[in-house]
């Protein structure tokens, strides 16, 4: 049923590896990609965090103060701001230091909204001038608590932006994640990371059995 959903995340190409986060408000976009960056430092990688979420006003104060915590880098702007820009600069501070990885915290948009959507190509374009490839990674960041909206929410986002693969969050509490197998049988994503809480170190590499245990509390 979830065989070969497993994600492996590694440099690709020329530096920096992009990678977008995307997905509704709510769905924990923000602290996913903070937690991330902090894994992916643990693992001796250097990263840049750009703030492309400038429509939430509070979304760049959420973010600096992940950042200011782990001691990561941020390339952010004013509210309001052309968050496509805010990629490019992002990418472009990445490249001239040398940094492994760009990871960018999109808005949260409803899958509905073209306009939002439209804002995410942009995004594609804008980074594109950079690197033709990229973003290399477009991770869809999903609720587990959610059903069959997340399904639909899947298929839109990567009919628009041409998704890559999953992060499944919320996974703690009575939250189920079983959307992950709906999702993986319709449109073959495979998932990178889950999520089980708010410390950093709670965002752990998926693999089928961390899920089953996490989702039905059985061995797979």
């Amino acid at each position: 049923m979830l065989a070969g959903s497993e994600g492996v995340l590694g440099p690709v190409g020329d530096k920096p590896t992009v990678i977008a986060l995307i997905g509704v408000n709510g769905s924990g976009k923000t602290t996913t990609c903070a937690k991330l960056a902090w894994r992916l430092k643990q693992d001796a990688a250097s990263v840049t965090i750009g703030a492309c979420d400038t429509f939430r006003a509070a979304a760049n104060e959420q973010l600096k103060v992940w950042c200011d915590r782990l001691d990561l880098e941020l390339i952010a702007s004013q509210h309001g701001a052309d968050s496509a820009a805010v990629a490019f600069d992002a990418m472009a501070a990445a490249k001239a230091r040398g940094r492994d990885y760009v990871l960018l915290d999109t808005a949260g948009r409803l899958h509905t909204k073209s306009n939002l959507m439209d804002e995410l190509a942009k995004v594609r374009r804008v980074l594109q001038k950079h690197d033709p490839s990229a973003p290399h990674h477009s991770w869809l960041v999903i609720d587990g608590s959610h059903g069959s909206n997340a399904i639909e929410q899947a298929k839109e986002f990567h009919r628009a932006f041409g998704l890559t693969g999953l992060v499944v969050t919320k996974l703690d509490g009575t939250a189920r994640g079983g959307a992950l197998v709906g999702i993986y049988r319709q449109l073959k994503l495979p998932v990178y990371f889950l999520g089980f809480g708010e410390q950093p170190e709670d965002l752990q590499p998926y693999t089928v059995d961390n899920y089953v245990k996490a989702v039905f509390g059985l061995e797979s």
